[in-house]
């Protein structure tokens, strides 16, 4: 399951650009984006004995593909985001992991009608292809957690556009199974570990 997934990814990611660049859609806008992220593990109790780091600070970078009808704008995106230096210990051995995502994000926006600066609501879903270059950690991973975002932004006019936003993601999947090696010992903990995100974002488009 895991390798067919892993084999799908290069496909979704290609259909997606390919769509992020079909100019057949009238007033579509494409542009780029990147920023922080702090993203948290929640939902995950390790035994007595163990200790994990379940927050860390990383970023994302990607591409967007943005139509506007009236009030509402729908906004998919391709995104790598990057979740650096989560780390599990039992005494003195260490297991330490960083956790890359290829990310499709389908961005509904509210939109109000405030010369130059737009301000907009969204909400969406967020589906995620996680991997690692840990691979006992990687075979834990889930295939494609799904995260639900809400956030605020602006639309900036100034000949080009600005889209300066803040977000916040919960999980309504689990990221990994509540296991991870350490040497000879396994890490292992209550709950389903799911990634919670906060973001500060800014694209830009012409």
């Amino acid at each position: 399951m895991k390798t067919d997934t892993r084999r799908r990814v290069p496909v979704l990611v290609a259909v997606a650009i390919f769509l992020l660049a079909s100019p057949s859609v009238a007033g579509a806008q494409i542009g780029v984006v990147g920023g922080y992220n702090r993203d948290t593990i929640e939902e995950f109790l390790p035994e007595n004995g163990f200790d994990f780091t379940d927050r860390t600070d990383g970023f994302h970078i990607g591409i967007f593909f943005n139509v506007n009808v009236g009030p509402i704008g729908i906004r998919p995106a391709v995104i790598y985001h990057r979740v650096p230096d989560l780390v599990a210990t039992a005494g003195e051995s260490t297991t330490q992991f960083d956790v890359e995502l290829v990310e499709i994000p389908l961005d509904v926006r509210l939109r109000f009608p405030v010369p130059l600066l737009r301000p907009y609501f969204l909400a969406g879903p967020v589906f995620s292809f996680p991997s690692t270059s840990v691979t006992s950690v990687n075979d834990l991973l889930n295939d494609r957690p799904i995260r639900l975002e809400v956030g605020a932004g602006l639309e900036l006019d100034l000949g080009f556009k600005l889209w300066p936003e803040i977000r916040y993601g919960r999980g309504i999947e689990p990221l990994m199974r509540p296991a991870i090696p350490i040497g000879a010992s396994v890490l292992r903990g209550q709950g389903e570990p799911r990634l919670d995100t906060f973001t500060v974002r800014l694209g830009i488009s012409f």
